[in-house]
């Protein structure tokens, strides 16, 4: 099992660039992921989103991407700096204006920027090996992070079968203590207990006390829920469903015998719990 929150860090140098990678993942409906890498580099973008798109299923994913070059260089072009002081001072001169030699310099400068680096395939191979690695380490960290949430997930659906089995063991005293107050209630009316009145009601009440169907859906939700914390494949949503179903469940049982709320709400809780909880589940 897999949570969707983690981190992961990735570096990597060839001859020519050093690349840093960083991936951070949080909790998400889909698989949704943002890329911040610098202009020029926009063409590897894409294959970042796809190696990401491989290794993950789920999550709300950043990735930054961080590109230096080796090589010591200028950051402008010499001749069109050149080109362009002795443009701007020309335009000056014509114009009557008395603009000094720093600010010529300064506008040079400004528009002297090399022109955005070529994309080629030692850097690609750069950015993508340092992802690959940021990669390794965020689902490492995802793995470490679904065994906790597991163990918990866990805890709390062995805890609802304990309740469960309160709620069983307890079932039986309460439709009895439930027929004894109607026969109570009929021998202050005079009634035998074999009066069809009283029968009638008996039956009414039993039958709309009996939660059996409540109990077989909710003890087989909690099978389905334990083997998919031991599934390797996607389980987040599954869980949901599950715990959704469970909270229907448990509260058309709280509603039958009203008698049983204290551990109706033990069981919702628990169930409010692993729905906060499975929203982190891949």
């Amino acid at each position: 099992m897999y949570s969707m929150t983690g981190f992961g860090k990735g570096e990597f140098e060839s001859d020519s660039w050093r690349a840093s990678v960083m991936v951070k993942s949080l909790n998400g409906r889909g698989l949704d992921v943002s890329v911040r890498i610098p202009g020029y580099l926009m063409p590897v973008e894409e294959k970042v989103r796809k190696r990401v798109k491989s290794r993950l299923r789920r999550g709300t994913v950043q990735v930054a991407v961080d590109v230096e070059s080796k090589e010591a260089s200028l950051p402008v072009d010499g001749e069109k700096l050149k080109e362009n002081v002795e443009l701007l001072r020309a335009i000056s001169n014509e114009a009557g204006l008395e603009v000094g030699d720093d600010k010529i310099f300064e506008l040079s400068m400004r528009y002297s920027e090399k022109s955005s680096t070529e994309v080629d395939e030692e850097i690609e191979r750069t950015i993508l090996t340092a992802l690959d690695t940021a990669l390794e380490e965020l689902l490492e960290s995802r793995r470490r992070e679904g065994e906790v949430l597991k163990k918990d997930l866990s805890d709390r659906a062995e805890r609802i079968e304990r309740i469960l089995e309160e709620i069983i063991s307890k079932k039986e005293s309460i439709l009895k203590r439930v027929r004894e107050k109607v026969v109570e209630r009929a021998k202050r009316l005079e009634l035998p207990e074999e009066h069809p009145t009283v029968i009638n009601e008996l039956l009414f009440l039993i039958e709309k006390m009996d939660v059996e169907e409540e109990i077989t859906r909710l003890k087989s939700h909690l099978e389905r829920f334990k083997k998919l914390l031991d599934s390797d494949g996607e389980a987040g949503k599954k869980l949901e469903f599950l715990a959704q179903e469970m909270h229907r469940e448990i509260n058309t049982l709280g509603n039958k015998i009203p008698d049983m709320s204290s551990f109706v709400v033990d069981i919702k809780s628990e169930i409010d719990r692993i729905k906060q909880q499975v929203a982190n589940v891949e």
